[in-house]
């Protein structure tokens, strides 16, 4: 399974510890050049100030230098080494380098007034490195002009010397290692801390995710809570929240709807069953009765009829509630219209039809449209008073490609909005006692499931003078 959690820190940690890893590598590589830098320049400027002791007259080359001065070239403690050439052979060297048995520095091949760096082991046996130069020694000015020669042409007459200054590197390379072991050190410890870190905060983070699961879990659709308090929620859980919350009022509500539905149906249902049980019990006890035995076959009948119109009502409301697409195709609506009249009209009730001849055909499915029209308008001639007519209105509505059909008549109750509101629930009639034997209350609801499955805009309103107008709009073409 995964856990954002365990994902997240995972991901954030790795991120972190690889971009401070890499800034101190960075670092550490930076600080060892550094270090090696400032100790070849060391090495430059010890050997620079050895060939400053150098000069050069008509007569000799002079080294003008003193143990006492620099006694790391005559000690046996931590001595460095130094060796001058002239002419290929040893003019002067460092008396430390007469303590061992190797007492030769090495040469190096080099140009004219060049220089170099190389690692080398020390007569000690310690590893070291060596800065080999060529140069010319320095002149004298009063020697010079006594001569009567410039700078230039003294220089081309002196011979090049060689100079090999060696030191030990063991005390550097340890402060590198040293440095190494600082930031290896540090960047286990900024991992571990990264990690530990990044976790706490995750998990602190995600804390809001598991008050909301708690409490989530304490709403169930018996229970008195019905929402999730958003007062200390975040702003990013608060969308989830209102959707949560959304989803939760919506089941309520469909779940009441489906307690008051199954208790109307057995309420439906029991009535018709208790007639035929007190039909067939006084049938029983008195078998020979005249009067009951003519009627029994014919109430049994009448109730049977009942039972079966309820259930085909409620299989119907199932059929049309299904997610099941339906196919759609051109409908003649004229023709339709009529042929739903003629069926329902049958105690010859007025219907006025005023059909815009520019709504001829709609695109939808026939079957639906059929039994909604046939619910609609066997609703409005049974509800209105037998003497008043129902208008069925049919025009182009103003949103292109739309027709608006029209379904009114006068109504025998006055209903208010929340009674309107409860019209197209299954099951739901005005009259709380429910004695009608014809009339089940799922006429409207099955209306407004068609409705639906067609994409259909179904409304309904009540005027004033109690005119009951049911409005659909439906489309002419394919919605693309």
């Amino acid at each position: 399974m995964i856990s954002i959690k365990k994902k997240l820190s995972r991901y954030i940690s790795i991120s972190i510890s690889i971009l401070l890893v890499s800034i101190l590598m960075l670092t550490d590589l930076a600080v060892d050049t550094w270090i090696s830098g400032e100790f070849d320049l060391a090495m430059i400027n010890k050997a620079g100030l050895l060939t400053t002791l150098v000069s050069e007259d008509t007569h000799e080359i002079d080294f003008d230098f003193a143990d006492e001065f620099m006694p790391e070239f005559s000690g046996i403690n931590d001595p460095e080494y130094f060796q001058l050439w002239l002419d290929n052979k040893v003019f002067e060297r460092s008396k430390t380098l007469d303590l061992f048995d190797i007492n030769q520095l090495p040469r190096v091949d080099l140009a004219g007034n060049s220089s170099s760096i190389t690692d080398i082991v020390l007569p000690d046996g310690r590893s070291g490195r060596m800065y080999f130069a060529k140069f010319k020694p320095q002149i004298d000015s009063d020697v010079r002009e006594s001569q009567g020669l410039t700078k230039a042409q003294f220089v081309k007459q002196q011979k090049p010397m060689e100079l090999a200054y060696a030191i030990s590197n063991e005390g550097v390379n340890q402060i590198l290692w040293f440095v190494d072991i600082i930031f290896i050190f540090t960047s286990i410890s900024a991992i571990i801390a990264v990690r530990f870190i990044v976790f706490n905060v995750v998990e602190r983070g995600l804390r809001p995710i598991e008050q909301l699961n708690i409490e989530l879990k304490q709403i169930n659709l018996n229970s008195t809570v019905s929402t999730i308090d958003t007062t200390n929620l975040p702003k990013e859980l608060m969308a989830i929240a209102h959707g949560i919350n959304h989803f939760i009022s919506e089941n309520k509500v469909l779940y009441s709807r489906e307690k008051r539905v199954t208790s109307d149906i057995a309420h439906e249902l029991k009535t018709p069953i208790a007639e035929l049980l007190s039909l067939s019990e006084v049938a029983i006890k008195f078998p020979h009765e005249k009067q009951l035995t003519e009627s029994f076959k014919t109430d049994v009948l009448t109730i049977t009829e009942r039972l079966r119109n309820i259930v085909n009502g409620i299989l119907l409301l199932q059929k049309s509630t299904n997610n099941a697409t339906l196919e759609k195709q051109q409908v003649n609506l004229e023709v339709l219209l009529n042929s739903v009249i003629m069926r329902e009209k049958k105690a010859n009730r007025v219907v006025n039809v005023n059909f815009d001849q520019s709504c001829e055909n709609v695109y939808t499915n026939e079957f639906a449209l059929t039994t909604i029209m046939s619910n609609l308008i066997n609703n409005a001639l049974y509800y209105s008073p037998a003497s008043s007519s129902v208008n069925v209105t049919v025009e182009a509505h103003s949103h292109n490609n739309q027709v608006m059909i029209k379904v009114s008549n006068l109504s025998k109750h006055d209903y208010a909005e929340k009674d309107l509101a409860l019209f197209f629930e299954p099951l739901w009639q005005k009259d709380s006692s429910r004695t009608s034997a014809e009339r089940y209350g799922l006429g409207l609801a099955i209306v407004k499931s068609y409705c639906e499955s067609i994409s259909a805009h179904l409304n309904v309103a009540m005027s004033a003078d109690k005119e009951l107008t049911f409005t659909i709009i439906l489309s002419t073409t394919a919605v693309v």
